[in-house]
């Protein structure tokens, strides 16, 4: 996928959010979007605004963030991973 496509998808989120703390109906929202070309249920919405509310929350300590980006790159290649980290 495009960089391009994800930066459209950030700044959507970023639009739910201040839609919904404007005090925007969740409905009404997904609405919007829809008309926009953005596919959203009233439920999506709703899950997309408390995941955003729910970031930032828990800061995971450095030491573990090393240790993900040392398994990553020591795992790339190994097809006997599940699933990349």
């Amino acid at each position: 996928m495009e960089l391009k496509a994800h930066l459209y998808r950030l700044e959507n989120i970023k639009a739910i959010h201040d839609l919904a703390k404007a005090g925007i109906d969740h409905h009404v929202i997904s609405v919007f979007l829809t008309a926009e070309g953005v596919e959203l249920t009233t439920l999506e919405v709703t899950n997309i605004v408390n995941t955003y509310n729910a970031l930032g929350k828990e800061k995971v300590p450095n030491k573990k963030v090393q240790a993900l980006i040392a398994a990553k790159k020591i795992g790339q290649e190994d097809e006997n991973l599940p699933c990349p980290v």
